[in-house]
């Protein structure tokens, strides 16, 4: 590729091997998506291509791109690995988007063993990325129990006919012509590759291996092959640190691309449709590619002359982002109306409560959530009982227990004696689960959300009752100056980052979203029905929903009594976690409560009991 002429026609070479699957892409990507505007999409691809691959239009490859260490183009046999792997992925793409039948999957095998053992003549690691792809088609089409043996079958034939393909070429290449002492072994680049970031950062690397070193072995494979294990085994963490950073290296250079894949994927599969399940078939034939050829480039050198394969599993990516990322904006809205309607209308617009006869009043529901509580609840409802008044209710509600939680409640019910009513009722797993279940069956003029070891013992309730009675949302607070809470270190550390997580993310003004509440009734019951969260960050849900309202939630102070105090905690490190998830995740739709007007519900004047 010495002269333009040449040069030029091998670039018409490469737009030709990247056109051809262009053509049917569009509709690909409309199968996979189910809508026309997803294939449509793609007539940005080239434009798109050209501001995330370093300014070439050309999908699948970096053909005629330079890089910092060589200054030169990337030579023909290198943009033929790139081309060909995007040839070879796109036509297996388009495979996944049919059903098909024991015959035309042989078919297709064969189709893709053709295009493996072509692109396996200019690359062995080209020709087992398509040859990978493969096995995809088969687990996709055969019956579940009957998918594994076939899909690693298939797996092993054509990775070995893709490398049969390579080593023929290299053969009748050597029998045509004397072998070119110039091309280097794979030994060799490996070896070379241990003195990153040398020839690109002129920094020492971390192995101590040079560029003198590398040339010094260029032209003998089992020399290089003895010393790249030999500084392997002597320095295993510089080996591990120069690794590392080459794969860092090759991150960062295609930054772009992977921030566009990973956004339109993000919005694409985290939607509830049955599109998610194409996505992700099409997903899995990219990452033979994208695995090998980032662990190629990590391996040797970040240089463009190894980045082919990657390129090409990369394209394919931005492909299927860019129309999942239009099928995502252009549908969220119908999408996120549909899942509404149907959560609420699961829900109902009312639940029924076993408790209270059609037309009886009930001035308190206390709420108990339990799992596994069969220890704590006699004593639990016992106070309760002797607390409470023959106007209100408690609802126990079950939510996965393995001990003998049902058993002992049952019993206790049987032989109840107190004046309030009393209820077992099941849920789902999940303190939110608990917690909206009980809350939807009340049906008292207020509600008391506490636990099954009530932590407060009754400092609560009592500093509930002295609210005003047109109070909305209030709650037992830990945080509050005049509780009298004894907390360990570690527990602390993690209420003051919770504290933070809310006024940060949720700008919530509450010291602590995770006490008892106290609750207006109606209210109480519309929040459940509308609400989104499961677990922990119900309680979190409802008192956002009530600041973005605009009502004051008013905190009372509680005092934790001795027995809860000493207790074992329930909280477990991935708690955590899912709490952190969780607030970024009622960040993203806190303002939904915005628009909402449920102030009629706690006006005493227009409040009513339904009946």
């Amino acid at each position: 590729m010495d002269s333009d002429t040449a040069w030029r026609s091998a670039t018409v070479l490469m737009a030709f091997l990247i056109a051809i699957p262009s053509l049917w892409m569009p509709l690909t990507v409309a199968r996979i998506f189910h809508r026309a505007r997803a294939g449509y999409a793609l007539l940005l691809l080239p434009p798109l291509m050209w501001l995330l691959n370093n300014g070439t239009v050309l999908v699948g490859t970096e053909f005629g791109i330079t890089d910092e260490v060589s200054g030169d183009r990337v030579s023909l046999p290198l943009g033929m690995v790139a081309s060909l792997t995007f040839l070879g992925l796109s036509v297996a793409l388009l495979f996944t988007t049919y059903r098909l039948t024991r015959g035309r999957l042989v078919g297709a095998t064969a189709v893709i063993l053709l295009l493996a053992a072509v692109a396996g003549t200019f690359g062995w690691l080209a020709g087992v990325s398509v040859a990978l792809s493969a096995p995809v088609l088969w687990w996709r089409n055969l019956p579940q129990r009957r998918r594994a043996i076939p899909a690693v079958l298939v797996a092993i034939v054509l990775s070995a006919g893709a490398v049969g393909a390579h080593s023929a070429s290299v053969w009748a290449a050597s029998s045509i012509s004397a072998p070119d002492t110039t091309q280097a072994s794979i030994w060799e680049d490996l070896y070379a590759g241990l003195a990153y970031p040398q020839p690109m950062l002129d920094r020492e690397s971390a192995t101590g291996v040079t560029v003198a070193d590398a040339e010094a072995v260029r032209g003998s494979s089992d020399r290089a092959h003895e010393l790249f294990l030999e500084t392997a085994a002597n320095d295993p963490g510089g080996f591990a640190a120069t690794l590392f950073q080459k794969a860092l290296a090759t991150l960062k250079h295609y930054g772009a691309m992977i921030i566009v894949i990973i956004v339109g994927l993000v919005l694409a599969l985290t939607r509830r449709a049955h599109q998610s399940r194409s996505l992700f078939d099409a997903l899995m034939i990219a990452v033979p590619a994208i695995v090998l050829g980032l662990g190629y480039a990590a391996a040797t050198m970040p240089v463009t002359q190894n980045f082919s394969v990657l390129s090409a599993g990369l394209s394919s990516l931005v492909a299927l982002s860019l129309g999942g990322l239009v099928w995502s904006v252009t549908s969220m809205p119908s999408h996120v109306r549909s899942v509404e309607r149907g959560r609420i209308s699961s829900r109902g617009s009312s639940f029924i409560s076993p408790l209270a006869p059609s037309g009886a009043g009930v001035e308190l529901s206390v709420v108990v959530p339990t799992r596994n509580g069969a220890d704590v609840l006699p004593e639990t409802l016992a106070e309760l009982g002797a607390e409470l008044g023959a106007d209100d209710e408690i609802i126990v509600v079950e939510n996965g227990s393995t001990d003998q939680t049902t058993a002992i409640v049952e019993e206790i019910a049987r032989t109840w004696q107190h004046a309030s009513k009393l209820v077992l009722i099941h849920s789902s797993p999940g303190l939110g689960e608990a917690l909206r279940t009980g809350t939807l069956a009340s049906r008292g003029r207020r509600l008391l959300l506490t636990a099954d070891d009530l932590p407060f013992g009754f400092t609560d309730l009592r500093g509930f009752r002295a609210l005003p009675p047109e109070t909305a949302v209030a709650i037992g607070s830990k945080a509050h100056p005049a509780s009298v809470v004894v907390r360990g270190r570690a527990r602390m550390i993690q209420s003051r980052i919770f504290r933070f997580l809310r006024e940060s993310l949720l700008q919530s003004k509450v010291g602590d979203s995770q006490g008892t509440l106290w609750v207006d009734g109606a209210w109480g019951r519309e929040f459940a029905r509308l609400s989104r969260e499961d677990g922990l960050m119900w309680t979190t849900e409802l008192v956002l929903a009530a600041e973005q309202q605009g009502h004051e939630v008013d905190e009372v102070p509680v005092s934790l009594v001795e027995r809860h105090e000493t207790g074992t905690s329930r909280f477990r490190p991935g708690d955590a976690i899912r709490s952190v998830i969780g607030f970024v995740r009622l960040a993203i739709y806190k303002d939904d409560y915005c628009n909402e007007d449920w102030e009629r519900s706690t006006r005493p004047d227009t409040a009513t009991v339904e009946a």
